[in-house]
């Protein structure tokens, strides 16, 4: 039987998580204690602590992509529109934004914006009798 690995030891640390690891090294705990207690490998431990000693922080830096053209304010306007009328067009819901600096975000960036909430289109099913 092939051994299973706990998945959670994969996935990113939450900033929550990052400052436990501090705080429980700083309280004398071991790495492998540590990544025990949490779920976690202690090769994840140790390098979040070596962060911590070299660079003073164990927050991820932002990225360097390129700057979003819509703000939070819009972003939210966006879910907002589209949550009240759930079978609202991209395209009224480009009219229904409100004035801001910014050109009008387009139907793609909308549509962008709709998808990292969890929320898309959906087609109704076409039955043949």
């Amino acid at each position: 039987m092939p051994l299973r690995r706990n998945r959670r030891q994969y996935e990113q640390l939450t900033d929550f998580d990052r400052g436990r690891i501090i705080g429980l090294r700083e309280a004398g705990w071991s790495n492998r204690r540590i990544g025990r207690h949490l779920g976690r490998s202690d090769k994840v431990v140790a390098r979040c602590w070596q962060q911590w000693i070299t660079e003073g922080r164990v927050y991820r830096r932002g990225g360097s992509g390129r700057p979003r053209n819509t703000n939070d304010r819009e972003d939210r306007a966006i879910r907002r529109v589209a949550t009240s009328a759930p079978t609202t067009s991209l395209a009224s819901i480009q009219r229904h934004l409100p004035p801001s600096r910014h050109p009008v975000p387009s139907r793609e960036t909308i549509r962008r914006r709709l998808t990292e909430v969890g929320l898309r289109s959906r087609r109704p099913l076409r039955r043949y009798h």
